[in-house]
């Protein structure tokens, strides 16, 4: 029981909010057009119900003007079936599409926000797999939570319905067994809910282990397209340096541990399916035999015995709902959980951490000042280390020192990336712009990837043509508006030369270069930040480098020894 309690609570708390949002009197609207079209089906099924009596009556008694009455009310049940299913299918859609897209907005803003996405990681609370969740899982979750729901919801009105048409027609037909009567009151009703429950029983004895599997199956999958899609994006170095093998045999094993657990759940999964498929069978045959003796003896007519044998299977099928929906309750839970997974390890960025912090203070001046500041790992152990810093307008500062003494870990702190250690950091942080060493590109037009992180659409064109010119890619001018590869098309040098294009066009208070320069010659490097001086005199310039061999472009240099120790 409390497993369901505990289901039924994660269920809630994922899928209340988009009732209660902005959007909620369309969700409500759309939820209310999909539990009328239900009402309507369930409608339309009872009617056919009530028409098997009336037809086949008029074939027991060969009444001629009954049966061509009964085809005409057949053609309105039938139009009226049509139009109840199709209303269902449309809003049941609409809902999916705008709970999806609410949802994904929500998780995608969350996620990818206040470095949220990077904390998520450093900090331990990462997830497999985040960016597939955010676009299969929801969507998995939303579309089985909807078939699950008017399932449900179609079984409970069917459920009521039919019970008290079966309840109706235990009263006139005699349940005899070798030759006693053993009718008592609403016996067919209750012979069909026994029936169901030993069903229901069986197949959650058989499907239990469907849920794992299914989670793991979805995680596997995960797995194999992100791998997959990492080896795309990095084909270059990996023909460069002949590493096919290796990563065939990355890609085999993720695949592997994929058709593993696939042949588990195919396995299990057609067990399952042995036994909901002959359960159905049985089911076409068994109300029949449980209401003939009262049709052969005279007690009920051709049509009533079909009428009772219909309703039987309704009752069947309604109560029996999590038999024959077993598979696409593990796969629905098998997606929730992993959303509420997800959900936790947002939560957990923004709580309040146990481990030391590092002070973020945010002054409206510009000026940095940075005392006795030491970044650590979640573990607490220390792996860079500043005692003080100061910079106004206009300031521009090297910090160097050797691979291992903490460079670009400060640089995360500086940013407001990285928050685990102690110490005081404050600056405008609202007006920081960070250039790490793994570069980044856009997606998008060639315009799009220069601009980054400053949209496109608000660059002057005239402006960013100077700007290319100023860092030495002017050659690039006649190709802003293509889309390529360019991780892949640029060179090393011109991917630096496009960061400080970038930090030109946004014009930021605080600018942190890690390693720069690193594929610029020296006339190539003093261009750079001579372009910084003209169009950046006010910023506060932080450079990152293994030597000092950039001192003559900075005011000062602090020079960082391995394990952060500053000398």
């Amino acid at each position: 029981m409390k497993q369901i309690v505990d289901v039924l609570r994660t269920f809630f708390a994922l899928a209340v909010p988009y009732f209660r949002s902005e959007e909620r009197w369309r969700a409500r609207f759309l939820l209310l057009g999909v539990i009328a079209a239900e009402f309507g089906v369930v409608y339309g099924l009872v009617a056919f119900n009530h028409w098997n009596a009336y037809f086949f009556n008029a074939i027991d008694n060969r009444e001629w003007d009954r049966f061509v009455f009964a085809l005409v009310l057949f053609g309105g049940i039938a139009l009226w079936t049509a139009i109840a299913t199709m209303a269902q299918f449309y809003f049941g859609q609409m809902l999916i599409m705008c709970w999806r897209r609410w949802m994904t907005a929500q998780y995608v803003n969350r996620w990818m926000a206040a470095g949220r996405h990077y904390q998520m990681r450093v900090l331990g609370h990462d997830v497999d797999n985040t960016h597939l969740r955010i676009a299969n899982d929801i969507l998995i979750f939303l579309q089985k939570t909807h078939d699950l729901g008017y399932n449900f919801l179609g079984s409970l009105i069917a459920l009521v319905s039919f019970a008290y048409i079966l309840w109706g027609l235990s009263s006139v037909a005699p349940f005899v067994v070798f030759g006693v009567d053993l009718a008592f009151p609403g016996y067919l009703f209750w012979i069909a809910i026994l029936y169901a429950a030993a069903g229901t029983l069986i197949a959650h004895w058989i499907g239990k282990p469907l849920i794992g599997y299914n989670f793991n199956q979805q995680r596997f999958e995960s797995d194999f397209r992100f791998a997959i899609t990492r080896a795309w994006d990095h084909s270059e170095p990996i023909a460069l340096m002949r590493g096919e093998k290796i990563e065939r045999e990355a890609l085999g094993t993720r695949f592997s541990n994929l058709v593993r657990n696939w042949t588990r759940l195919i396995r299990r999964q057609s067990g399952l399916t042995f036994f909901t498929t002959g359960y159905t069978q049985v089911s076409l045959v068994f109300p029949t035999l449980v209401a003939s003796p009262a049709y052969f003896m005279g007690a009920i007519p051709l049509g009533s015995l079909m009428q009772s044998s219909l309703a039987f299977q309704r009752v069947d099928l309604a109560f029996a709902f999590f038999l024959h929906s077993y598979a696409k309750i593990a796969e629905w839970k098998a997606s929730m959980d992993r959303i509420a997974q997800l959900d936790a390890a947002l939560d957990q960025v923004d709580a309040p951490q146990a481990a030391a912090q590092i002070s973020l203070g945010d002054k409206s001046a510009r000026a940095i000042e940075v005392e006795n500041l030491v970044v650590t790992l979640p573990s607490g152990r220390a792996i860079a280390s500043l005692d003080k810093l100061s910079l106004h307008a206009g300031d521009r500062t090297l910090l160097a020192g050797p691979s291992g003494s903490g460079k670009s870990s400060i640089l995360r702190a500086l940013a407001g990336a990285w928050t685990l250690g102690k110490g005081r950091v404050s600056l405008p942080r609202n007006d920081v712009l960070a250039m790490p060493q793994r570069f980044y590109f856009p997606l998008g037009s060639l315009k799009a990837v220069i601009t980054y992180p400053t949209p496109a659409a608000e660059v002057n064109d005239a402006r960013l043509h100077d700007v290319l010119r100023q860092v030495g890619l002017d050659h690039l001018i006649e190709r802003l508006g293509e889309e390529a590869e360019w991780g892949s098309m640029l060179s090393g040098g011109e991917q630096q030369r496009v960061a400080f294009a970038r930090a030109i066009l946004r014009r930021p208070a605080i600018l942190l270069l890690d390693d720069a320069v690193s594929n610029l010659d020296g006339d190539a490097t003093r261009q750079m930040y001579e372009a910084l001086e003209r169009n950046l005199p006010d910023a506060m310039v932080i450079s990152l480098a293994r030597t000092d061999a950039l001192r003559t472009l900075h005011k000062q240099t602090v020079m960082l020894s391995p394990a952060g120790r500053t000398n």
